[in-house]
């Protein structure tokens, strides 16, 4: 079986090279089953390209809810997705990893995103996606915002010598080898969960944040309706809205300007770094 109006040579070079644009051929059609996926997917097709996305597009971790609005919707599932017969499907965690060589058989190429945990690795998601789609310029305008926009930021902080702690709503904190570490180090600031090497995820212990304060408390995810928000009224602080940082994309820079913004506009923090 093979999908939606392939046959003969256009079959075999499609199975061949399933992300190949060929001449007289209508645009590639796509879903995307994880609100991580449909980001990508949003942000880069053309009108007409998008058929489905999964029921987190417009939930209040997506970055691009609004433009996910109106948009048809289907669960990760081989049945849901095999109704629809698209050509390519766009995931990074979401559906079962048994439906991904199905829909290969199936003649549904699939888009398996990386997890980033840097700049650079979200730069390789977009480029990714968009080769899928022939979407290559609009990715790169992407990337060129993105780009410009760290670049400002990066160079107003240098030299500061400002810490940071990341915090969640559980308690938890990031060190090093995570995209919130690669937030923090983008906005000029030195993560102190990452100090002695400290890496990934773990439970913050809130004695020795008292005993060895950061010049910044960063946390997220203090937004959505299930967290309640908490206060840190003796330290500076910033508190990123959660769809800047659910899932590891180039809009991370906007968490990193709101960083950035924090830094400025806290006079706290103005003469500690002159200090």
């Amino acid at each position: 079986m093979m999908s939606k109006g392939k046959c003969g040579l256009p079959a075999l070079l499609a199975l061949l090279f399933p992300f190949a644009s060929f001449a007289g051929e209508a645009p590639l059609q796509a879903v995307s089953l994880d609100y991580c996926a449909d980001q990508y997917l949003i942000a880069l097709a053309e009108p007409g390209q998008i058929m489905a996305v999964s029921p987190n597009a417009t939930s209040e971790y997506s970055f691009l809810a609004e433009q996910a609005g109106g948009l048809a919707s289907l669960r990760a599932s081989a049945e849901e997705i095999l109704v629809l017969q698209p050509d390519l499907a766009i995931r990074q965690f979401g559906g079962e990893r048994e439906i991904l060589p199905l829909l290969g058989r199936l003649g549904i190429a699939v888009v398996q995103l990386g997890f980033s945990d840097s700049p650079e690795s979200a730069r390789s998601n977009l480029r990714l996606v968009a080769r899928a789609l022939g979407r290559e310029e609009k990715a790169e305008e992407l990337i060129a915002d993105m780009n410009r926009r760290l670049s400002v930021v990066a160079e107003r902080n240098r030299g500061r010598g400002l810490t940071a702690i990341y915090l969640t709503p559980g308690g938890f904190t990031s060190g090093g080898g995570t995209f919130i570490d690669a937030v923090i180090r983008s906005a000029g600031l030195d993560n102190i969960g990452a100090a002695g090497g400290r890496q990934g995820w773990y439970d913050l212990n809130l004695e020795n944040l008292v005993m060895n304060p950061p010049d910044l408390i960063v946390g997220s995810f203090f937004d959505l309706k299930t967290s309640q928000m908490n206060h840190w009224s003796e330290r500076p602080s910033v508190i990123v809205p959660g769809r800047y940082v659910a899932c590891s994309a180039w809009f991370f820079v906007e968490a990193v300007e709101m960083i950035d913004r924090a830094l400025a506009s806290d006079p706290r923090l103005a003469r500690e770094s002159e200090g």
